[in-house]
C-alpha cells in the first residue's frame, strides 16, 4: 500500500469513527429526554401566532390557556407518547431519510425558539380571557415543568396548525342539526374551534430540539429561509469581531453555499460568540500552535484566516463552537456534537 493509500484508508477510518462518535452524543441526549420523569410535572399551555417570515419576531403575542385540573393528565401524555413513540433519533439533514419512529435533531441556536422560551420564562405573560381571542393564534406549546429550585427545567413541545382555527375556513366549520317541522334542519356552526390534538411536531429541551414532524417544523420556523438569514448576520459578526477582518469572514459565503449542516453550525458560532472574547481566542491560537496538526491559520495580528477549501472550514466552525476536546487518560482527540457538560473536580 502506498503512503497516499495509507493516508485515504486513516481519512476514511477516522470519517467513520466521527460519525459515530456523533451519533453516539445523539443517542445520548434522546436517552436523557426519554428519561426525564413528567409524571408530576406542572403542565402550561400557550397559544401564540407563528410569523413564518419574520425573522425578528417569530412568535407574535404569547398567552396563557388555562388548563383545567381534570386534563392536565392529558396534556402530559401527549409529550410523553411523542418521545416514547421514537425510538431512534438523527441529525437532520439536507435530505432526510424516512422519519418512521425517529426524531431528527438540530441545535436550537439555529431556530428561533429561544424567543419564546424567554418570554414564557418571563413571568410576564397574560391569560385568555375570552373564547374568540383564539382565533388570533396558528400554534399552542405544551410546557412541562419539572424539577425544584436551580434544578428547574422545562420540555417545550410545539404543535402548528396553519389557518384551522380561523373561522373563515371552511374545513374548520362544522354542521349541526335539529328539527323543525318534522324535518332535519342542518347549518353552519360558525363559533371559534380551538383545536387540541394528540401530535406534537417539535420538542424543544435545553439546547436542543426533536423533531417528529419535519415538515411542520420546516414551514412554523421557516427553516432554510432562517438558517440563510442566520449565515448572513454570523458572517459579518465575526467580520466585526476580534476573531477575523470582514475579508476573510466574507470568504464563508461561497464556501459554506446551501450546506444546511454548515449553515446550522454557523448558526451555533453566532448564538455562542466565543469569537467575541479574546481572552478565549489567544487560547484557541496558543492551542492551535501547540497541536501543530491543526488546519487552523492565522496573520501576522492573530486573526484568523479562511482557506477556500471546505474541510479547513469544517474544523474552524468545529473550533469555534468550542467542541474539539481531548480524553483524560490517552489525550485522544475529538469533535463532538451536543453540548458538553463541565465535570467539577
Amino acid at each position: 500500500m502506498t503512503q497516499s493509500q495509507t493516508n485515504i484508508a486513516q481519512t476514511n477510518i477516522a470519517q467513520e469513527f466521527q460519525l459515530k462518535l456523533d451519533q453516539a452524543s445523539l443517542d445520548t441526549q434522546l436517552v436523557d429526554l426519554k428519561n426525564i420523569d413528567l409524571s408530576d410535572s406542572v403542565v402550561n399551555l400557550w397559544v401564540t401566532e407563528i410569523k413564518t417570515s419574520n425573522k425578528t419576531k417569530r412568535f407574535g403575542e404569547i398567552k396563557n390557556l388555562k388548563v383545567h385540573d381534570s386534563y392536565k393528565k392529558e396534556f402530559r401524555d401527549y409529550v410523553v407518547q411523542c418521545i416514547n413513540g421514537n425510538e431512534h433519533i438523527e441529525e437532520l439533514k439536507s435530505i432526510p431519510t424516512i422519519q418512521d419512529n425517529r426524531f431528527f435533531f438540530v441545535e436550537s441556536s439555529s431556530t428561533d425558539l429561544s424567543q419564546l422560551k424567554t418570554r414564557v420564562e418571563s413571568g410576564e405573560l397574560s391569560a385568555i380571557t375570552d373564547e374568540k381571542e383564539l382565533n388570533n393564534y396558528n400554534a399552542y406549546v405544551i410546557q412541562l415543568t419539572f424539577g425544584e429550585g436551580d434544578e428547574e427545567e422545562s420540555v417545550y413541545a410545539f404543535r402548528y396548525i396553519k389557518g384551522s382555527w380561523s373561522v373563515n375556513n371552511t374545513s374548520s366549520k362544522s354542521l349541526f342539526s335539529s328539527m323543525q317541522n318534522n324535518q332535519l334542519i342542518v347549518a353552519i356552526d360558525n363559533s371559534p374551534r380551538f383545536q387540541i390534538t394528540s401530535y406534537i411536531d417539535f420538542i424543544l429541551y435545553k439546547s436542543g430540539v426533536f423533531i417528529s414532524d419535519i415538515k411542520q417544523f420546516e414551514v412554523a420556523m421557516n427553516f432554510h429561509e432562517r438558517l440563510v438569514e442566520k449565515k448572513k448576520e454570523a458572517i459579518t459578526a465575526l467580520g466585526q469581531s476580534p476573531a477575523m477582518i470582514p475579508r476573510e469572514s466574507e470568504k464563508l459565503t461561497s464556501i459554506i453555499g446551501e450546506d444546511k449542516r454548515m449553515m446550522r453550525q454557523l448558526a451555533s458560532v453566532l448564538d455562542k460568540q466565543y469569537y467575541n472574547n479574546e481572552i478565549w481566542l489567544r487560547k484557541l491560537k496558543q492551542a492551535a500552535d501547540q497541536a501543530g496538526n491543526w488546519q487552523l491559520k492565522f496573520d501576522v495580528d492573530g486573526k484568523i484566516l479562511i482557506d477556500d477549501n471546505k474541510n479547513y472550514v469544517k474544523e474552524l466552525l468545529t473550533l469555534l463552537q468550542n467542541k474539539r476536546v481531548k480524553t483524560v487518560v490517552d489525550e485522544l482527540t475529538f469533535d463532538v456534537e451536543g453540548e458538553l457538560i463541565a465535570i467539577e473536580n
